[in-house]
């Protein structure tokens, strides 16, 4: 942490409260239906109004980065989503709780979209891979402990709604009384337009590999409790494997984010993907005979999963010019969206023609495809490249811009003129 911007902290503390909210809602949303004897299909519908909103959030929101900033954006996002958190609460009808997902994954998408063009524009080439790795270990620490927060109050009444609107009101609070600046290369001010013909010329694997991570982590959190009941598995018996397939991803997103920064991203992920088909395929036929066998097996499938996302984001950031990386960063969201609505509705189909088993082969069977499509770009060549192939991107000095001298009365206006000052000798 000494060695990053001193920025990226305070993003990671407002990144830390705004998980725990998210995991608590969305396995809260969850139990409450059931005790509320919601039908069965509307955890699907649920989700996929989420996932809807989502992909329109990533769409939209974009451009309202570029208009008023990073900072103002994600305090409006972050208001949205401590609102529908207490109207899930105050009018329980899942009618109503599917207008109140839309939105919320709209503002989920505006605060994802911050936070990962903030990191990436605080990184380099040379350290983004373990930036991102410390960006996704404490996404991944924070949304399991949103889920134990699960036991904090009774499901059935207001109060672990209020918990989770205040946990999303709290992630605003370190924005607001420190003195930071947005992302240093986001060039939100002069973004180009980046059409998705030119991101997919530059970056195949990490836009493709980006709507494969939407349709495998969202097929495993929807269908994994289904499976688990499928099988046999007790209710703690599969809270517990959940828990433990997301957490034993920590040692890999960090692991493999070091590595990712000495080899070519492409096959890091290339290798991730043979491990998820090798493991999907393994548990689909012999790993649920014992149950040990079965979560050894599956955290080593999981342990990738939850990595690929955020390697795909930093494969795309190394052929990225600086003012381009929000336009990018939105649409691998927009189409880890497209992903997520795809990926739980084609596994459902899956287990209902193969049985349970049938998550596996779907898992396996979408990684199988990444990993054909990345050896088929890894022996192509790229047709475009930037002028510095190791280090495209070049350090610049810190300038405020006027969103941010708006927003927050704090900024004197010496402090603008020395930035200028110092931009200016170079």
């Amino acid at each position: 942490m000494r060695n990053l911007p001193s920025t990226l902290p305070v993003l990671f503390v407002c990144e830390i409260f705004f998980l725990l909210g998210h995991g608590l809602i969305m396995t809260l949303l969850g139990v409450r239906m059931s005790l509320e004897g919601f039908p069965s299909q509307m955890a699907g519908l649920l989700m996929s109004s989420f996932s809807l909103g989502f992909v329109a959030g990533s769409y939209l929101l974009e451009k309202r980065i570029r208009s008023v900033g990073h900072i103002r954006v994600f305090a409006a996002c972050a208001a949205v989503l401590a609102v529908t958190a207490m109207l899930h609460g105050l009018w329980v009808n899942q009618w109503a709780w599917l207008f109140w997902r839309l939105f919320g994954g709209a503002a989920t998408a505006g605060l994802l979209m911050v936070m990962e063009s903030w990191v990436s524009g605080e990184s380099s080439n040379d350290n983004r891979g373990r930036v991102l790795a410390i960006y996704l270990v404490i996404s991944t620490t924070s949304l399991a402990g949103g889920q134990w927060l699960l036991n904090v109050a009774d499901p059935a009444s207001m109060v672990l709604f209020s918990v989770t609107g205040i946990l999303f009101a709290l992630s605003l609070i370190p924005l607001s009384i420190y003195r930071i600046h947005g992302p240093k290369r986001s060039g939100h001010e002069t973004a180009l337009k980046l059409p998705l013909k030119v991101l997919y010329k530059r970056a195949p694997v990490g836009l493709v590999g980006a709507f494969a991570a939407g349709m495998m982590v969202q097929a495993f959190f929807a269908m994994t409790p289904y499976y688990g009941q499928e099988i046999g598995l007790s209710t703690g018996q599969t809270a517990q494997f959940m828990s433990i397939t997301t957490l034993v991803a920590l040692v890999a997103q960090w692991t493999l984010g070091r590595v990712s920064d000495r080899l070519d991203r492409r096959k890091v992920i290339l290798f991730m993907a043979v491990v998820m088909a090798v493991s999907g395929g393994v548990i689909s036929t012999v790993a649920r005979t014992d149950y040990l066998f079965l979560l050894l097996i599956a955290c080593l499938h999981t342990a990738m999963l939850h990595t690929l996302y955020s390697l795909s984001l930093a494969h795309t950031n190394d052929w990225l010019e600086p003012e381009e990386t929000i336009q990018a960063n939105a649409k691998l969201l927009i189409w880890y969206g497209i992903g997520s609505v795809v990926g739980p509705f084609s596994a459902s189909l899956a287990m209902q023609i193969l049985g349970p088993d049938g998550l596996w082969m779907f898992l396996g069977s979408v990684s199988l495809a990444l990993a054909g499509f990345i050896l088929t770009r890894l022996r192509g060549r790229r047709s475009w490249a930037p002028e510095v192939a190791q280090e495209p991107w070049l350090p610049t000095a810190p300038m405020e811009t006027s969103h941010y001298v708006e927003l927050d009365p704090r900024y004197e206006p010496h402090q603008f003129e020395l930035f200028a000052s110092d931009n200016a000798h170079h």
